[in-house]
């Protein structure tokens, strides 16, 4: 409606003042709403020159119409996500204050703990830093490292399609990306968007000329192990975790919005099925690519960097798995759960780590049968920092931002953005609590650290709390 359209017609007939009137009033709103837009130009200018960052809710309110102005000029500087660090600052006394920390009744069960400066690596605080315990999803964290020490942070899983036995067949070969969708939208999009199986029909279409072939071949030869990791039982396979294939829609979920959903039992020929569907192909059949069959079709993952972040942040059980025989492939040539284990064995060793005692049943940390010490972990990230596989730190989540972190330190705010680390928690069996990664003093030392629980009695809230304060206190000791 125009400002016209508010004149009332019977005032605008009585008199020649009347008629005047409305025009005198739509002067008036313009020259008022010039001087908005001349106060708002005023304040933009100023705001720019003076290199302000501002964050205005509501410039203009929706109610009354008035201009809300900024509490405080200029406004208070934002508090800092992340801590920074300091190379020149001291070094916390830690011995003067974690043995009391540690002490807390909440953790009654075994306690590896281990603290070491992350710019010279000398040890500040240990106890039973040497005990293996299970480190439930800590363990992700190895994996990681692993990943970007062999791979690469640009690392990509390739899915690839090759020529069948016949001119009217396809081999689709799975390379081991859990994380395909159907047509690019998906339950990892939002971390790591990767390939499609419609990109790939597209391609493989293309290729042949625009014809479809009739029969579709799955090579699932890659994979040569069981679907389920040593102590991971095959109720979790359902729910916590799932079968592992070498292919996989959406990590097998059978519902995508959910991350501890229902798993297809056969994800690789799910996967496979609707690849064909979509490819126009009407029969799907198991099957091996010849050796130098000529390849139609290759799409990829998104790169390791992002697959990496998205198993981290939401501790994704099956992806860091599906990672970890990633690199097994790629080292020692074979996609099993035993080169898995020799692969992070000796990538700990090449770091500098103590391996005595450790277990690496799979690269999730859902194996009960796992084990770690907070020494190997501490000495594993600082050996990481020096390396390829320094991106590992880029991941870790934020306390009270981020991750799996993003609600927790609610009885610990003052650690939320200093801490950073990995969580870890085993319901069965239950008693398994783990913390690992990194956080900055008050002075601005930053520091590496590794918490292990194991067999604690409290339930997993109240030892996460502690950890949570004990992380924070050293934060904030100025010891």
């Amino acid at each position: 409606m125009s400002l016209s359209d508010n004149a009332d017609p019977k005032v605008a007939s009585s008199t020649p003042h009347a008629a005047a009137a409305p025009q005198q009033g739509r002067v008036r709103r313009r020259r008022a709403l010039m001087w908005v837009i001349a106060a708002l130009a005023i304040v933009v200018t100023v705001a720019a020159a003076g290199g302000l960052v501002w964050q205005i809710s509501a410039v203009t309110s929706p109610r009354t119409g008035t201009i809300t102005a900024p509490e405080a000029y200029p406004p208070a500087a934002p508090a800092p996500v992340l801590a920074g660090s300091d190379a020149e600052a001291p070094l916390p006394d830690l011995a003067s204050v974690l043995p009391g920390l540690l002490a807390d009744s909440r953790l009654n069960g075994s306690l590896s703990a281990s603290f070491a400066d992350a710019l010279t690596g000398e040890v500040l605080f240990q106890q039973e830093d040497t005990t293996p315990l299970a480190p439930a999803s800590s363990m992700k964290v190895v994996t990681a490292v692993a990943a970007f020490q062999h791979l690469g942070a640009e690392y990509r899983i390739p899915t690839t399609v090759v020529e069948g036995p016949t001119e009217d067949s396809v081999v689709l070969v799975g390379g081991g990306d859990p994380t395909l969708t159907v047509d690019g939208e998906g339950y990892y999009t939002p971390y790591a968007a990767g390939a499609s199986l419609t990109e790939l029909a597209e391609l493989v279409l293309e290729a042949r000329g625009g014809t479809a072939p009739s029969t579709v071949y799955l090579d699932t030869s890659v994979f040569t192990d069981t679907v389920n990791a040593s102590g991971v039982t095959m109720n979790e396979l359902s729910n916590s975790t799932g079968p592992m294939a070498p292919i996989m829609l959406d990590g097998g979920r059978v519902n995508t919005t959910e991350k501890y959903a229902n798993h297809h039992p056969d994800p690789a020929m799910v996967a496979a099925r609707e690849f064909a569907d979509i490819l126009g192909a009407s029969t799907v059949e198991a099957g091996t690519a010849a050796e130098g069959a000529a390849e139609l079709a290759v799409v990829h993952s998104a790169p390791l960097s992002a697959l990496v972040d998205s198993f981290i942040l939401t501790s994704d059980n099956l992806l860091s798995d599906a990672v970890a025989l990633q690199t097994a492939l790629a080292v020692e040539g074979e996609m099993t759960w035993a080169a898995m284990s020799t692969v992070h064995a000796s990538t700990l060793e090449g770091l500098g780590v103590d391996t005595a005692g450790l277990v690496f049943n799979d690269g999730s940390g859902l194996s009960p049968n796992d084990r770690m010490t907070a020494k190997a972990f501490t000495q594993m990230l600082l050996g990481a920092a020096g390396s390829q596989a320094s991106s590992v730190f880029e991941s870790l989540p934020v306390a009270g931002y981020s991750g799996t972190l993003d609600d927790r330190f609610g009885t610990a705010e003052d650690g939320e953005g200093v801490v950073r680390a990995k969580t870890g928690t085993l319901t069965q069996p239950t008693g398994v609590i783990s913390l690992t990664g990194t956080l900055t003093t008050a002075a601005g030392r930053q520091l590496i650290f590794s918490l292990i629980s194991n067999g604690h009695t409290t339930g997993p809230e109240p030892v996460e709390a502690a950890m949570d304060e004990i992380t924070t206190a050293v934060s904030q000791c100025g010891c």
